[in-house]
């Protein structure tokens, strides 16, 4: 996982998105059998600076694909993937995998702001989930913004290091 998630991000390895995105569709599919889908598809942006760098946001296009497996699936209750995700980075930083743990704790406190319309029910997608203190800050913005249940997608979560 950590190597196809790495390719992606770093090589240009856009061609290992669909079997993530499918796997993950598949596991959704089978733990949302009896649950509400959530309304909304929104990710966890990159700064605009680290697009330009990369040429793209891994996660927009990773969401993107996941939303175009569910549709043929969930028809109508596929949640609903925004134009423009309101999820917005303000604050460029050190990539989080450079950091140190204290670091990332502390690094998105401030770096997200929502601009534009928020469902009560949301999916926040993001690739890697390491300390949650991204998805932490995202879910706070989306609560003051009205979201009444958040339901976070990760591709992967980075296993717990002893302290």
């Amino acid at each position: 996982m950590r190597t196809l998630i790495h390719q992606i991000k770093f090589n240009h390895g856009g061609h290992f998105i669909r079997p993530l995105t499918e796997r993950m569709c598949q596991h959704l599919v089978s733990e949302y059998q009896s649950r509400l889908w959530p309304q909304q598809l929104l990710f966890v942006p990159s700064h605009p600076k680290r697009i330009r760098q990369r040429g793209f946001c891994q996660t927009q296009l990773m969401a993107k694909q996941l939303h175009k497996q569910l549709q043929p699936i969930l028809g109508k209750a596929t949640p609903n993937l925004p134009k423009t995700n309101p999820i917005i980075k303000m604050i460029h930083s050190q990539a989080q995998h450079t950091l140190p743990r204290k670091a990332r704790l502390t690094a998105p406190n401030k770096s997200y702001q929502i601009q534009g319309q928020i469902a009560e029910h949301v999916a926040l997608f993001d690739d890697v989930m390491t300390t949650g203190s991204t998805i932490e800050a995202c879910c706070k913005q989306l609560l003051k913004a009205g979201a009444k249940r958040i339901d976070v997608w990760v591709i992967a979560r980075t296993p717990d290091k002893p302290h």
